[in-house]
């Protein structure tokens, strides 16, 4: 039982707190990087750069990516609604799917199975979006497989112990 917490606490540290970080830039907090420089590459263009998902970059991957995934699947439903993300708006998308990393990590230890669930949806999400939209191969998505893995044995690993039935007196 000991080590199964030290796991799990491990796991929450080490590559869920990354989820800290990309909420950090999505609220323009100067922190690990996050007021760094548009790397051309991470919008297409060539460049000496690698991308570090730091706020400008996030910011271009809202309003050019992001926004048309999310707007073209909820253009399938029966809603309409449709997210914005620019500076008109605030980058109101991207703040709410920091928003939503932050509880989720947060939930992680308060509520370990929820906060997993959440993050695990982002992440699926996340691939989705990868796969789908970008048209990105498997073998570039390292880093998003390697979170929804660790979101996913979070949630399977915090359930409840099974319960001991205690024997019956006579």
């Amino acid at each position: 039982m000991a080590m199964k917490n030290h796991f799990l606490t491990l796991l929450k540290i080490v590559p869920l707190a990354l989820y800290l970080r990309a909420a950090a830039c999505k609220f323009s907090i100067p922190v690990l990087g996050c007021d760094g420089a548009l790397c051309p590459v991470a919008i297409g263009k060539k460049g000496d750069c690698v991308p570090t998902a730091n706020t400008a970059e996030q910011m271009a991957w809202c309003e050019h990516a992001w926004t048309p995934w999310t707007n073209g699947l909820l253009a399938q439903t029966p809603f309409d609604y449709r997210v914005k993300c620019s500076a008109k708006d605030n980058f109101e998308y991207l703040k709410i799917l920091g928003a939503i990393e932050v509880v989720g990590y947060v939930l992680l230890w308060a509520a370990p199975q929820l906060g997993a669930f959440m993050l695990t949806a982002v992440m699926t999400g996340a691939t989705h979006f990868h796969l789908t939209f970008l048209k990105d191969k498997p073998e570039t998505l390292s880093v998003q497989f390697a979170l929804l893995a660790a979101s996913v044995l979070v949630f399977l690993l915090s359930g409840n112990e099974p319960v001991k039935k205690k024997a019956k007196k006579h």
